[in-house]
C-alpha cells in the first residue's frame, strides 16, 4: 500500500521559528493558503490518518476535502518541555539549551518515546489499511514525528535530521507491514528549496 506523508501547514509559531511541539496551534493564514495551493498537486487517497492536533486536522481537511479520517493519537508531535513556544533567540544564552541542541542531554520528551509512538502509529496504520483493503492513504502529522518514523523504517536509510519536511511537504512511500518498512518513492507537496 502507498502512504502519502505530509507535514501540516504553517502555524503562527512556525512562522516565528518557535518550538511548537505539543502546543495545539491552528494554522496561520499563510498555512491555510499553502495547503490550498498544494492540494491540487497531491494524488487522491482513500482514507486519512491524522494527528489529533488542530494544525494537522485543518491541513488534512484542506488537502483532501471530504475524505474520511481517523485520528491517531500516536501521530502527535514531540513535546519540547520547557522550550515549547520559545525560539532560538530567546534561548541561545541558556547553557542547558545549548547542551540539548548538541545532543548532550534530553529536555522534554525523550527521542526514544517519539520513536516508540512513531512505530506504534505506523503499525496501526498498516493494520487498518490492510484490514480495509486500502491501496493509498494520506498521513498528516508533524516534522519531528515523521523524522522519527523515517529514520527507523525509511528506505533509503537516512539519519533523523536528513528527513526534514517542509510545511505541506512530504513523501510518497510504499508501506510493507512485515518487516515494517517505508520505501520512499518520491517527494510530494512543497519540496525543500
Amino acid at each position: 500500500m502507498e502512504l502519502i506523508l505530509i507535514r501540516h501547514g504553517m502555524t503562527p509559531g512556525n512562522l516565528e521559528r518557535r518550538f511548537v511541539g505539543s502546543l495545539d496551534q491552528p494554522l496561520a493564514p499563510q498555512g491555510e493558503a499553502l495547503a490550498r495551493a498544494v492540494a491540487p498537486t497531491l494524488p487522491p487517497v482513500e482514507h486519512l490518518y491524522v494527528s489529533p492536533l488542530t494544525r494537522c486536522q485543518q491541513t488534512a481537511g484542506l488537502l483532501w476535502e471530504g475524505v474520511a479520517r481517523t485520528t491517531v493519537p500516536n501521530l502527535r508531535e514531540t513535546d519540547f518541555g520547557p522550550y515549547e513556544g520559545k525560539c532560538h533567540a530567546e534561548l541561545q544564552d541558556d547553557p542547558v539549551y545549548r547542551r540539548w541542541l548538541s545532543g548532550e542531554l534530553s529536555v522534554g520528551e525523550p527521542i526514544e518515546n517519539c520513536n516508540r509512538r512513531a512505530a506504534a502509529a505506523l503499525e496501526e496504520i498498516a493494520r487498518d489499511c490492510a484490514a480495509r483493503g486500502w491501496k493509498r492513504a494520506g498521513v498528516v502529522a508533524h516534522g519531528g514525528l515523521f523524522m522519527s518514523m523515517l529514520s527507523q523504517f525509511g528506505v533509503p536509510r537516512r539519519a533523523y535530521y536528513d528527513w526534514l519536511f517542509e510545511n505541506c511537504g512530504g513523501y510518497r512511500a510504499e508501506l510493507t507491514a512485515a518487516p515494517l518498512t517505508l520505501t520512499v518513492t518520491g517527494a510530494v507537496g512543497k519540496v525543500r528549496e
